[in-house]
């Protein structure tokens, strides 16, 4: 009975907290000062700091204030901080994935082509065409019709239209169309549940038939990109092993072109990498040797 009662009223005052952060947006930064301090010192007092987000989150995004300037591996552009990308980086001071953010920022100068597959709402893209510049390109890869949506908007928000081209396509080792997973959250998004890294934590819900494409067979209408590509970022939640079936030209044609992928050592993927003649090395680990990893030709 009497946690229900705490439950009930960490509840209340967390929606308070949300409410009245969203009308005051003065109050934002002393929120996150204090709410990191309590969390720090207070596992409950950092659960009513979480709770009070999960208020805010949805009241930023209904009134299209979302976006916050953050800088990722140095670099700053507008973040969506309602989204789980932004959100730790925004309240938490936690960054997202940002091994794999510093090797993009390392690998990649003015002028250059980012291949970003799996590219959710565009975090690493955004990263990418920041760096490479008007001059450059990046092409991103998402399946989702509706993540896609938030992209365009994020992209939008950046001034960066003109620099990245989105494909509303999943990449696999064939073309035509594929069956899509979504579960709840748009970053566990995949073709293939079965072999999904976040099967046995998160349900998959419902499909939708969506497009799918080779990266050979799209490069090949594209024949002025490929010899400027810096690095292809892949991750798609298990089907890492097919993407790369399906750029076999690529890999081949791009020598210098880091590889940035989510796997783990001894995965399909990593095996095939290795066979082509590339050197792993880490860059963030989540559970055990899963995470992202860079790969270049030794």
């Amino acid at each position: 009975m009497l946690k229900n009662w705490l439950r009930a009223v960490r509840a209340v005052n967390a929606r308070a907290i949300g409410a009245t952060v969203a009308a005051l947006p003065s109050l934002e930064p002393a929120f996150i000062g204090i709410g990191r301090w309590l969390g720090r010192r207070s596992r409950a007092l950092g659960g009513l700091y979480w709770f009070a987000e999960e208020d805010l989150l949805p009241r930023l995004r209904r009134s299209g204030r979302r976006y916050r300037v953050l800088p990722i591996a140095g670099i700053e552009f507008a973040v969506d901080v309602t989204d789980h990308t932004g959100r730790l980086h925004y309240f938490h001071g936690e960054p997202y994935e940002p091994g794999l953010s510093r090797a993009i920022a390392d690998r990649l100068k003015p002028g250059d082509v980012f291949i970003d597959i799996g590219a959710n709402v565009g975090h690493f893209s955004l990263l990418a065409a920041r760096i490479v510049g008007p001059a450059g390109r990046v092409v991103a890869f998402e399946p989702d019709a509706e993540t896609v949506a938030a992209m365009r908007r994020a992209i939008e928000a950046n001034d960066l239209t003109s620099a990245i081209e989105v494909v509303n396509a999943a990449v696999a080792d064939t073309d035509g169309t594929a069956q899509l997973f979504l579960s709840v959250d748009s970053v566990l998004s995949t073709t293939d549940p079965a072999r999904s890294p976040a099967r046995d934590q998160f349900t998959f819900t419902r499909s939708i038939e969506v497009a799918q494409v080779t990266l050979d067979s799209w490069l090949a209408a594209r024949p002025q990109l490929r010899p400027r590509i810096a690095a292809i970022k892949i991750d798609v939640e298990g089907t890492e092993a097919d993407v790369l079936r399906g750029m076999r030209e690529t890999l081949r044609a791009c020598p210098r072109a880091a590889i940035l992928c989510e796997t783990s050592p001894g995965n399909p993927a990593d095996v095939l990498l290795r066979a082509e003649g590339y050197v792993a090395s880490c860059l963030d680990v989540r559970r055990g040797e899963f995470g992202n990893y860079s790969y270049q030709r030794g």
